[in-house]
């Protein structure tokens, strides 16, 4: 049966939940790491690599001006070496703040489940209203999935389509980044549905090794032949994972060739009459445009930013109300995956989705003084079977 947990808010990453551009609860450390060395991460049994796909090309695709101006490119956000042994995801894709990301008729993201994860839940995508904090020239959005099984296998995971900007010109290279995104008590997640140490590490490989990024993986390149017909490519950020770009201007050349025209005389002779008959060849000149190619190169150099994050940290008392029933967050008489999202929501965004005071005491489930995405979780193993209702809160 399938499972709905929290898809965030529009606002992103609040870290402490999954909503808006945030994420699931985790164990250990908040960073790419997981809290695992160098060698324990490489010894992830299973080692997942997501990567960006353009128009059905791994990485990107050089695009004519005249082919893609004004026009939609679909995406999609893939996974390999993976399957079957992933249930909860969080992650950030973000891409550059020049395209546009349509809304569908609900006026959602849209952006579209693949085969990859079609068996497990996901809800539709957030954007993260926070991407240019971390870099000024992106924008982005968020998307997840949970499951009570590690129903999640190789293949697309999501795809969307983005909109070339009308005015784009010859040479433009449009990036497009997985984006590993942290704080607090809350990180991206990849793990498996027991959350056990294995899936920690393979959530760790994840990130780390399988997307590009600053820290630990920076060889993103495009290929020579992309670089050939779009100069800029050369000097794309090597922690990005895709891109849409567009070839460098061609100057047409221009070649003439001339026909000669020829005319031939013939004779013909009767023993009656004597006939000379000259016959004209007509022969045509015609005139052929060549191309000459000028190959201008453009270096695009990256504006550095410097972001300063002001924390805000909300201390919320809770104290057992008359009706308290742990695990009904939302306050709808009953405890289900509802009461997860519900507590990652209110996560990610207190003043749009903040629990009310008796959600707030049902909510504290983990046997750990306040809310937080830990109660969430338990409330999945709750639903998925793992844990009793009867034994919440936890002791």
């Amino acid at each position: 049966m399938r499972k709905f947990i929290s898809l965030f808010l529009s606002g992103a990453l609040s870290v402490s939940g999954i909503m808006s551009g945030a994420v699931i609860p985790f164990a250990a450390k908040a960073n790419e790491t997981n809290g695992f060395s160098v060698s324990e991460i490489e010894s992830s049994s299973v080692k997942p690599k997501l990567f960006i796909t353009v128009d059905g090309v791994r990485a990107g695709k050089v695009f004519d001006l005249g082919d893609v101006a004004g026009k939609t490119v679909e995406v999609a956000l893939n996974v390999e070496g993976a399957d079957m042994s992933y249930a909860s995801t969080g992650i950030h894709i973000y891409y550059d703040k020049a395209l546009t990301l349509p809304k569908n008729s609900l006026g959602n993201l849209a952006v579209k489940y693949g085969d990859a994860v079609m068996d497990l839940s996901h809800k539709p995508a957030v954007e993260d209203t926070t991407a240019s904090k971390y870099n000024s020239n992106m924008k982005g959005f968020f998307v997840a999935t949970a499951g009570y099984r590690n129903l999640g296998t190789d293949g697309v995971m999501w795809t969307f389509d983005l909109e070339v900007p009308a005015d784009a010109k010859a040479g433009d290279v449009f990036p497009i980044d997985i984006f590993y995104r942290e704080k607090e008590k809350a990180a991206d997640l990849f793990l498996n549905v027991k959350n056990d140490n294995a899936g920690r590490i393979m959530q760790a490989y994840t990130f780390t090794r399988g997307i590009y990024n600053k820290n630990y993986n920076n060889r993103f390149a495009a290929s020579s032949e992309d670089v050939a017909e779009c100069a800029a490519l050369a000097d794309i950020d090597k922690s990005y994972d895709g891109y849409i770009a567009i070839a460098d201007f061609k100057q047409p050349e221009t070649t003439t060739t001339t026909t000669t025209t020829t005319a031939k005389k013939t004779t013909t002779t009767t023993t009656k009459k004597s006939t000379t008959t000259t016959t004209s060849k007509k022969t045509t000149t015609t005139t052929r445009l060549t191309t000459t190619t000028t190959k201008k190169t453009t270096t695009s150099a990256k504006p550095v930013t410097t972001t300063t994050t002001t924390k805000k940290t909300t201390s919320v008392t809770t104290s057992k109300l008359a009706d308290t029933r742990f695990g009904d967050a939302n306050i709808d008489g009953k405890v289900s995956v509802a009461d997860a999202v519900a507590i990652l929501q209110h996560l990610g965004n207190r003043d749009k989705y903040g629990l009310k005071a008796q959600g707030m005491v049902n909510a504290d489930v983990d046997g750990k003084a306040g809310v937080t995405g830990n109660d969430a979780l338990v409330l999945q193993k709750v639903d998925a079977g793992i844990i009793k209702l009867e034994d919440l809160p936890l002791k």
